[in-house]
């Protein structure tokens, strides 16, 4: 695939301050497809940018100047003491259809992924989760997808005939979707009938208020999540003016951070996407560097990863056993002596290939298993894969 029919080159016009040294700053861990420099060689990359522009005839120029304002305020961020390739591939060329547009980002990612490069995709439309999924589809993927948002926009308009991302992903073509989570829904926003259809699904849920009170509580989803969604409009206004759905509840700036250092340290994590940004409401910039600090603290969880599973290296891990009497059932979880972070053993009865699934799970579902209830993560994938 030649990556330069699908980008447009960047409008490399930046000026960085005479307070800067180039070698200190993020700008100096890319490589950059511009006018006078194609896209080449992209193998030994570890992440690249790409940018989807608002295809909107009276939006575009605003999208195009918001790209490039992330862009430069990502670049003048401090770089890192490790190691690390990122190529900003520019903003994907629009097809002729929206049809045409979606198979072509799901055609450039399912390149990336298979050069094992995480694309980081920053747009004006939830809407591009749908053929980012599309991507892992054709790879022949089960995978676990999250979206970090204020709303779980699961809906079709039959009026209009249209379907949100989410409704084809988990209604329509659900084939290759094992686990969904929302991280951050507000109750005012989510009515009582989308939220049991998720729980009938053995998907999973999580109120704003139950995150910003146990903000870890996130990593262990996380560190299970091969596709993660953060729409800007989960921020509250006040933290982020430049979006299509503004509320004045939501994350704070430092909050959605947190959350995107998260992201970064998932292992299994191969996509992560920035949704909903609106540049033409985006007063000082303010969004366009709250983003670029999104990025570039997913970046710094991606550095620190630190790869661990169980099965591979048992000496480096306790082993608890749970017996639930109420169920019949033994749990084992295991425990990281390197970074204390905890999985269990789900079994999988069906499955003529293996007896056990691991799953990640935090500390709070052992202390829950030992006092004799059923964690509900443990719950959910045994009645999903059973």
């Amino acid at each position: 695939m030649n990556l330069n029919d699908y980008f447009d080159p960047i409008d490399f016009n930046f000026e960085f301050d005479d307070n800067y040294n180039l070698k200190e700053i993020l700008y100096s861990s890319f490589s950059f497809h511009t006018s006078e420099n194609k896209i080449r060689n992209i193998e030994n990359f570890n992440i690249a940018i790409i940018g989807i522009v608002n295809d909107h005839i009276k939006q575009k120029e605003n999208s195009v100047k918001g790209l490039l304002k992330i862009r430069e305020h990502l670049y003048s961020l401090t770089s890192f003491n490790k190691q690390i390739k990122i190529y900003d591939l520019g903003n994907l060329k629009r097809g002729n259809s929206v049809n045409d547009h979606s198979i072509g980002l799901r055609d450039v990612l399912i390149e990336l992924l298979t050069l094992n490069i995480i694309p980081i995709i920053i747009g004006s439309s939830e809407d591009i989760i749908y053929p980012n999924y599309l991507a892992y589809q054709k790879l022949e993927k089960k995978i676990n997808l999250v979206s970090i948002d204020s709303k779980i926009r699961v809906y079709e308009n039959r009026e209009k005939e249209f379907k949100s991302a989410l409704w084809k992903i988990m209604v329509e073509n659900n084939d290759s979707l094992l686990f969904f989570s929302n991280i951050g829904y507000q109750s005012h926003f989510v009515n009582s009938r989308l939220l049991k259809f998720i729980s009938d699904q053995f998907h999973f849920s999580y109120r704003l208020g139950y995150i910003r009170s146990k903000i870890k509580e996130v990593e262990p989803i996380f560190r299970d999540a091969d596709i993660i969604g953060l729409n800007i409009s989960s921020v509250r206004q006040s933290d982020a003016f430049g979006q299509q759905d503004p509320s004045p509840n939501g994350y704070y700036g430092e909050e959605i951070c947190q959350l995107a250092r998260y992201a970064g340290l998932s292992t299994k994590l191969t996509s992560f996407g920035i949704y909903d940004y609106n540049s033409a409401t985006d007063i000082n910039s303010q969004t366009a560097n709250l983003i670029a600090q999104i990025i570039w603290y997913f970046i710094d969880g991606f550095i620190n990863r630190t790869v661990e599973y169980p099965y591979e290296s048992e000496r480096d891990y306790k082993k608890f056993i749970v017996n639930l009497d109420n169920i019949k059932q033994e749990l084992i979880f295991y425990k990281s002596e390197k970074t204390n972070r905890w999985w269990v053993e789900v079994p999988a009865i069906k499955s003529d290939s293996s007896k056990y699934i691991l799953i990640s799970c935090t500390y709070e579902d052992y202390v829950e298993a030992g006092n004799g209830d059923i964690p509900e993560r443990w719950l959910k994938t045994f009645q999903k894969i059973n």
